[in-house]
């Protein structure tokens, strides 16, 4: 076993988008009616029963999502004689409702662009004889989003069908989408039958096929390298093995960098693998080599960053803070933010390789203490990135993992319970401001 490193308005619906909140002006509310219309309005209000299923999270808007929540009543009668709308009372935003052509259904969109994360009441407004009035009202919050990534890494070696189906159980259980990424070292090994490597491609395919993504993990295996035309090494090393899995990519020149991936991604081509635009190095351990590489080569995000530390033998090449958030990195520094077309991810949110239900407790504190706390709105966007290997999920991992992913319950917008949405690498590149 090769040693291993660290580590969910209205529905009704309302869908959210663009990145930046932006000053909102409020929208008029309509004219004064004339006496003729006045007297033409209802003397009473008229009863209305908002969608009972609708949400109250909303997030502020991504490029991901849509810009306005469309939300239906159901009126005791027809309402048009009382023009009816709905409006945010903070801020005066304000949209007609009007038939939906099923009995007295009305519906309307309601434009959440700019709107600062915070609590918010939507009024259903009625115009009656006497004046305006408020018939019915909703409560909702809008928060920043906070994203939470899960990515598998590959090592290079054989994973057993129990690993597979127990990571897949997760996934499909915990209704997360996976990060895959795809070890092309497999087809270069004796070490991985022919048999095994075919049943780890299928179960890849398989599963982005069924929406996960697929991204790319290299590990410097000294067969690896060789195949792709260069010359091995086996030191520097962080456990002090001799067949080049933990020598970091780094150790070798921004050239044969380039080769490694380019063979790698031609490795994956010729099986039928689309061609990935995430990345992961071996050991977490990149540089701005690495990085100005990746980018052009027209990768869109990178988790190889992590927290300052040491790991095994050698000190990691970063200097990141143990809560770091994604940025875009220099061309020059790797771990300053610069111009590259990059995201790079921190792996902040954990490594759950060997980890029990006991043993990943402490994962799970540091993981909730980088998000709002349940019931909170996100104040300013973050995301989280946890590293899992495929290959070594067995039933106890497999129980530790879950307890992570149910420790986030309460937090998932998906659920309508909060703020955390679960995405891939590439969903978080394109989500990042």
């Amino acid at each position: 076993m090769p040693f291993k490193y660290l580590a969910r308005v209205f529905t009704i619906a309302l869908a959210v988008a663009s990145c930046t909140p932006a000053a909102t002006n409020p929208t008029p509310t309509a004219p004064a009616p004339t006496a003729t219309a006045a007297a033409s309005r209802p003397a009473s209000a008229i009863g209305v029963v908002i969608d009972p299923t609708m949400r109250r999270w909303y997030l502020v808007p991504d490029p991901r999502a849509p810009s306005a929540a469309t939300m239906r009543l159901t009126f005791d009668s027809d309402p048009a004689a009382a023009a009816p709308s709905v409006r945010i009372r903070q801020t005066g935003v304000e949209s007609p409702l009007a038939p939906s052509g099923n009995g007295n259904l009305w519906g309307t969109t309601l434009d959440l662009h700019g709107i600062a994360p915070g609590g918010y009441a939507i009024e259903v407004v009625e115009r009656l004889a006497s004046g305006e009035t408020v018939v019915a009202t909703k409560e909702i919050v809008i928060s920043e989003p906070e994203y939470v990534v899960w990515t598998l890494d590959f090592e290079g070696d054989a994973s057993s069908d129990q690993a597979l189906a127990n990571t897949a159980a997760i996934a499909d259980e915990q209704e997360i989408p996976m990060t895959i990424m795809w070890n092309p070292r497999v087809w270069t090994t004796t070490q991985v039958s022919a048999a095994r490597a075919d049943a780890m491609l299928s179960w890849t395919k398989a599963r982005v096929a069924n929406g996960d993504e697929l991204s790319l993990h290299v590990h410097m295996w000294t067969d690896f390298v060789r195949a792709a035309g260069l010359v091995p090494r086996t030191a520097p090393n962080w456990a002090g093995r001799s067949d080049g899995y933990d020598v970091p990519i780094t150790a070798y020149p921004e050239a044969d960098q380039r080769a490694l991936l380019e063979y790698s991604l031609r490795l994956m081509a010729e099986r039928g693998l689309a061609r990935p635009t995430t990345f992961r190095a071996g050991g977490q351990f990149a540089n701005d080599a690495t990085l100005r590489t990746l980018a052009a080569l027209g990768f869109v995000a990178d988790a190889s960053a992590v927290p300052a530390g040491v790991f095994g033998r050698l000190p990691y090449p970063w200097t990141l803070a143990a809560d770091a958030q994604p940025y875009r990195p220099s061309a020059t520094d790797a771990n300053k933010s610069g111009d590259l077309r990059l995201l790079e991810a921190p792996t902040i949110g954990g490594n759950t390789y060997a980890f029990d239900v006991r043993t990943i407790q402490p994962i799970i504190r540091a993981d909730l203490s980088y998000l709002a706390p349940a019931g909170e709105i996100a104040t300013t966007r973050r995301a989280i990135t946890i590293v899992s290997h495929p290959g070594t999920i067995d039933a106890t991992e497999r129980a530790a993992i879950t307890a992570l992913f149910e420790a986030l319950t309460p937090l998932r917008y998906d659920q309508d319970k909060g703020p955390v949405r679960f995405v891939t690498l590439a969903q978080l590149a394109q989500a990042w401001p």
